[in-house]
């Protein structure tokens, strides 16, 4: 016996002897599900020496459309000390200019975001996350997609103590702002 799909397009699902339709799941994380399906999922890696009022890493969402969903932020340095992340509003960052790379590497879309490394110009303010990490230890921070960039909202990373080198990764997805 088959179902048909009842959208006219003749596919059909095949049914077992005794009338039961077989089935899987999967399960998959927003940022897979973004990237493979719309090729809106980016990360932002920053690795600079930087001083202590400067931030690793400083990203705004641009987009007017979409809200910037930020599934994970990983902090390093080479020094063990304290370090931040907070989100501050209204900045004129400078810095060094990083470019969202598309996880669906296939994808010629482009984050609307503007990213910094060796920011300055934040003003520390919302604080949402301190962490502490060892030496030459990564620090992930699992925001399953729960920290949510509207138009122009800002989050940002920095270190308490001048490490000589210090990195930022930020991984998100856009989806359509309802």
């Amino acid at each position: 016996m088959h179902i048909d799909d009842g959208t006219g397009q003749g596919y059909k699902a095949k049914v077992t002897s005794d009338n039961r339709l077989r089935t899987h799941s999967v399960l998959e994380s927003e940022v897979a599900y973004e990237s493979e399906g719309n090729g809106n999922a980016y990360i932002w890696t920053a690795s600079k020496d930087i001083d202590t009022t400067d931030n690793i890493i400083w990203l705004r969402n641009d987009s007017v459309t979409s809200n910037l969903h930020i599934q994970c932020i990983t902090v390093s340095s080479d020094a063990s000390g304290s370090w931040f992340i907070y989100c501050p509003t209204g900045t004129t960052a400078d810095g060094d200019t990083i470019t969202g790379v598309n996880l669906l590497r296939s994808s010629s879309n482009v984050a609307e975001a503007t990213c910094r490394s060796d920011a300055t110009g934040a003003t520390p303010a919302n604080y949402i996350y301190y962490g502490h990490g060892v030496a030459d230890t990564d620090v992930p921070v699992d925001f399953h997609g729960a920290l949510i960039l509207g138009y122009l909202d800002e989050v940002a990373v920095d270190i308490t103590d001048e490490p000589g080198l210090a990195q930022a990764t930020v991984c998100g997805f856009f989806r359509e702002a309802s």
